[in-house]
């Protein structure tokens, strides 16, 4: 059955798009149980001036891997067969982590089996990666808006959980990275009670600046923590976002070039002299520094599993003040909270309404970054 089962659409009178007055179409996509997704003009901006349609629930093809210490292989669970996790290691009484990669990355991104296995290190947890290659290897404009069905499956499966097997959303965690981080947050806007979402450098192009709905936002969970590693600019490189949106926003060493990455300068040197291969795309070598402070978010979190770094940031207004010495107190203790798995124990959480937007720490280039 073809997964976008109907398609409604809706002429709004006097709408603005892309600064331009008139008409605009406004288009719901279906898919059997997962539910509707609605592209409204929110979705539209000088900064994100397409939409195409989404890809199907077939051609999405999204799969699971089921991870606990009991089975450190991991066992593939299709979402379309979503009964399976049953026969695996999954146990409901355990606390579940939810890893998402980003675009064109794919279940087997690296960091995503070094996180599992820090998690499976650090606590007995149901750890599951998820793998929407399908819908992450397009055109940008295509893997954004394939984002947003991935996040429907996600929630389809945190609900499913709840609904079969009384594991509740409170004892679930959902890590994304890149585009992964706003798959993260289309997920826990579909499911009542999220426990957490940490955003691993949330993509900056066609979410920066935009509506809470389009993108990663803290009311996508009940506590949402963000680490931005590279948000310069895109004319620079920099593929991740400056705007805060979460409860913590934690931005080491300025949220920008982290310390060893030799973005942009030489990696825009280097792209511009030795071109890119049309046939096989960015070298292994480009790739590297291209993502360098991007994938740093990932790395970061994983020695706050793995070593003893403490990763201490301190609220202030500016990157520049937090470097004069003057905003490093922690108050009455909730002025100040760690970076990585530990951000969930920030003495500031629950309060209503309460958001630290610029969290500053300094780190190095080098594991285990303290």
């Amino acid at each position: 059955m073809e997964a976008v089962a109907r398609m409604r659409l809706f002429i709004v009178l006097g709408a603005m798009a892309m600064g331009v007055g008139g008409f605009l179409l406004q288009m719901e996509y279906c898919y059997d149980e997962l539910g509707c997704i609605v592209t409204d003009p929110d979705f539209y901006h000088p900064l994100r001036p397409t939409n195409p349609t989404p890809i199907s629930r077939e051609d999405l093809d999204l799969t699971y891997h089921v991870w606990s210490r009991e089975d450190q292989q991991g066992t593939m669970v299709r979402a379309a067969r979503i009964a399976d996790i049953s026969r695996t290691t999954f146990k409901p009484t355990r606390k579940t982590k939810v890893l998402i990669h980003g675009y064109v990355d794919g279940e087997g991104a690296t960091w995503i089996y070094d996180l599992a296995a820090a998690l499976l290190l650090y606590g007995d947890y149901n750890v599951v990666t998820v793998d929407w290659g399908g819908g992450s290897r397009a055109m940008y404009d295509q893997a954004a808006v394939n984002a947003r069905v991935a996040g429907l499956e996600i929630a389809y499966l945190i609900n499913w959980l709840e609904k079969h097997l009384n594991h509740h959303p409170r004892d679930v965690h959902v890590i994304g990275h890149s585009l992964g981080a706003h798959v993260a947050g289309y997920a826990g806007e579909r499911v009542v009670g999220l426990a957490r979402i940490t955003g691993l450098d949330p993509a900056g192009p066609y979410f920066e600046n935009l509506p809470p709905k389009v993108r990663l936002d803290p009311t996508d969970a009940l506590f949402v923590d963000v680490i931005h590693t590279d948000s310069d600019p895109l004319i620079l490189l920099g593929l991740g976002m400056k705007q805060p949106c979460g409860h913590l926003d934690f931005y080491p060493n300025g949220g920008r070039q982290q310390p060893g990455c030799n973005v942009p300068v030489r990696a825009s040197f280097d792209l511009l002299h030795q071109g890119i291969d049309v046939n096989n795309g960015l070298t292994l070598q480009q790739k590297v520094s291209v993502t360098c402070s991007h994938s740093r978010s990932a790395q970061l979190f994983i020695s706050s599993l793995t070593s003893s770094c403490d990763f201490q940031a301190y609220y202030c207004f500016n990157y520049l003040l937090y470097k004069t010495g003057l905003c490093q107190t922690c108050g009455d203790g909730s002025w100040c909270a760690r970076m990585g798995i530990e951000a969930e124990k920030w003495a500031g959480i629950g309060q209503a309404g309460r958001r630290l937007e610029h969290m500053y720490l300094t780190t190095t280039g080098d594991y285990p970054y303290c």
